[in-house]
């Protein structure tokens, strides 16, 4: 090192890097987050907001590494700082609110030249010191690490020793019922509040999770119910994860999701939980991450499974520090019960699994739900059509207009299917779908064929030995 006299500056390479910008799917996540640390929490409940990138979602929600608290923070940090590829943006909708899920606590502060750290989920407006003013004699205020910073301002002093009393946000007072949710004289809460994400941010909701919650079935069938039709018209599907609590082996969480009826189509499924760089994930956030990379790099059309590509992950846990081990073959037996999982493979982790929880290997299925990608783009080409065409909707359905969306619809299935995205898309307006009685009431349909492009779920090379080969031997031909 050579020797320095004097003031320098140096401009050190960027590490959070922003997402990319035109991504298509928007996973909605519900939960709970730090709200607490803003200067008004109230709007920050029970509505969908839309989060563009680390420093966005912590003006917006606050953070905590506290995600057992405050499981949105969990998606925040696996979207975000994503090791691979940050993503975004996301949306997100908090349901825990200070003045109902929270408790009185009381802490005794060090205090050391007028600064003190209170580590605790404190509600800023609700901390007080006895004998003093905050505001006048000190001020409270959220660190970047998430602790409450007490400085002393001029007119007063803190004792060496401050005893301070505050509200706290409280995790055990939030109940199933507030995730759930519900709809009351057109007051939304919890998961129905997704039927607000088109109507206030003019977004498709596709994909909802709620990790941290959707282990519980009451939970699972609400996200799977509010999955379909939403706002009469768009579906989504639902990432969710089975109990580990129940399940720390391959045999009972196979068991355990039969048992808890996890076997609707909407539903993929994942477990266990995984690590990574000491954090530990629920599946169902890391399939989110996956699901939205893998559509970016895929044109915003979720015609490419996400399984067999990279996650930010470096191992699988059944509980806090208790990590499990299982290799491809194994990962192929909870794949066989449409449990998607985790496997190393190439020198690299990934996520394993191309079906939906509805799967059952040797059981009959549709052949439009065996794989996760052929689920997912039904549901595309409906939302899309539907997105498309609003606009024509109580207008006159003369020849010239049929003709147009015939010709406008037939243009972009022949696109996807130039691009690989299906294999076939048709689309007709016949008589036989339009029967006179339907046509005078206004009612018309437009009848649409299509093949998905099929998932190579396994490809076998067949290698035969010959004694061919030993002609070479004696110079002739093989």
């Amino acid at each position: 090192m050579t020797y320095k006299h004097g003031i320098y500056g140096q401009q050190a390479p960027t590490t959070d890097i922003l997402p990319p910008s035109g991504v298509g799917t928007l996973p909605v996540y519900i939960g709970t987050a730090p709200v607490q640390q803003l200067p008004n929490p109230t709007a920050a409940i029970n509505v969908p907001l839309l989060l563009n990138n680390y420093d966005d979602a912590v003006a917006k929600i606050g953070y905590s590494d506290d995600w057992g608290t405050f499981t949105l923070c969990e998606a925040v940090y696996a979207h975000f700082k994503n090791r691979i590829q940050p993503i975004g943006p996301i949306i997100v909708i908090n349901i825990m609110d200070p003045a109902v899920h929270s408790k009185s606590a009381t802490s005794t502060v060090t205090v050391t030249n007028n600064v003190g750290y209170l580590d605790a989920p404190a509600v800023l407006s609700t901390i007080n010191i006895t004998g003093k003013v905050q505001g006048e004699d000190y001020k409270a205020e959220y660190t970047v690490d998430g602790r409450v910073k007490l400085t002393a301002l001029e007119t007063g002093a803190l004792a060496a020793s401050t005893s301070v009393t505050y509200t706290e946000m409280d995790i055990t007072s939030v109940l199933p019922a507030d995730i759930i949710g519900g709809n009351t004289a057109g007051v939304r809460t919890g998961i129905a509040v997704v039927d607000l994400v088109y109507q206030t941010l003019n977004l498709i909701p596709t994909v909802i999770a709620a990790p941290g919650w959707s282990q519980q079935k009451l939970i699972k069938e609400a996200l799977v119910t509010r999955a379909q039709q939403i706002n009469g018209h768009w579906d989504a599907v639902v990432l969710a994860d089975l109990d580990i609590s129940s399940s720390d082996t391959i045999a009972k969480a196979i068991a355990w999701k039969t048992a808890n009826g996890y076997t609707d189509i909407p539903l993929k499924v994942g477990w266990p939980k995984v690590s990574s760089a000491g954090r530990t994930f629920w599946s169902s956030t890391i399939m989110g991450v996956r699901l939205q990379q893998t559509d970016y790099a895929s044109g915003n059309v979720p015609y490419i499974s996400p399984s067999n590509k990279q996650v930010d992950v470096t191992g699988t846990e059944v509980s806090s520090g208790l990590s499990i081990a299982f290799d491809e073959l194994q990962a192929n037996e909870l794949n066989a019960h449409g449990i998607t999982t985790f496997v190393f493979r190439g020198g690299i982790w990934v996520l394993w699994g191309p079906h939906h929880a509805n799967y059952e290997y040797g059981v009959d299925v549709d052949p439009k739900n065996i794989f996760d990608a052929s689920i997912r783009m039904m549901r595309f080409l409906t939302n899309s059509f539907q997105h498309r065409y609003a606009a024509l909707l109580d207008g006159p359905l003369n020849r010239s207009v049929v003709d147009t969306i015939l010709n406008d619809a037939g243009t972009w299935l022949n696109s996807l299917i130039a691009d690989g995205k299906l294999l076939l898309g048709k689309i007709s307006f016949s008589e036989t779908s339009n029967q006179t009685s339907s046509m005078v009431t206004g009612d018309f349909v437009f009848d649409i064929q299509t093949t998905t492009t099929p998932i190579a779920k396994a490809l076998t090379f067949k290698v035969q030995y010959t004694t061919q080969g030993l002609n070479a031997l004696f110079g002739g031909e093989n």
